[in-house]
């Protein structure tokens, strides 16, 4: 007889918080884009928030977020020194709640061709992380839901 298969996760099996970075890093809108490069560098992130300085607590329609991609994007037409991060920010931001399913992200995602989530707490609207589509892979690949995935 064959063995069976281990049970991998899927993703309606997992919630956004098993697979988000927790925490965020963020700039001002007038940051300007080498400065937002050498953050993703320095942090080894692929997208930086950009809010008013220390107003996390702000409407998510007052954010901007700013991927790699766009940084890259932005760079082809030069001027990483004079452009600043609110001039390149896709906004408003997509946001999910850190409850919700990892499979409602994922349609997220998909639908709107984005490549990074800001996750929220529910009740306050609190930015509390990010959660990347390399988040999403990672979880769909990790061991049996038995294995911690961090």
């Amino acid at each position: 007889m064959a063995e069976q298969p281990e049970a991998y996760p899927t993703l309606a099996g997992l919630r956004v918080i098993d697979a988000m970075h927790p925490g965020l890093i963020s700039c001002s809108p007038s940051t300007p884009l080498r400065a937002v490069a050498r953050m993703m560098a320095l942090y080894r992130v692929h997208a930086i928030l950009v809010t008013a300085h220390g107003e996390e607590e702000l409407p998510p329609g007052r954010w901007g977020i700013v991927s790699d991609t766009d940084l890259l994007q932005a760079a082809e037409r030069g001027g990483l020194d004079e452009q600043e991060s609110a001039s390149i920010a896709a906004s408003p931001v997509l946001t999910i709640a850190s409850s919700d399913d990892l499979a409602r992200a994922a349609e997220l995602m998909a639908e709107h061709r984005a490549s990074h989530l800001v996750v929220v707490e529910r009740r306050s609207g609190r930015p509390v992380g990010v959660l990347s589509t390399l988040d999403v892979a990672r979880a769909l690949a990790d061991f049996p839901e038995t294995h911690p995935m961090r």
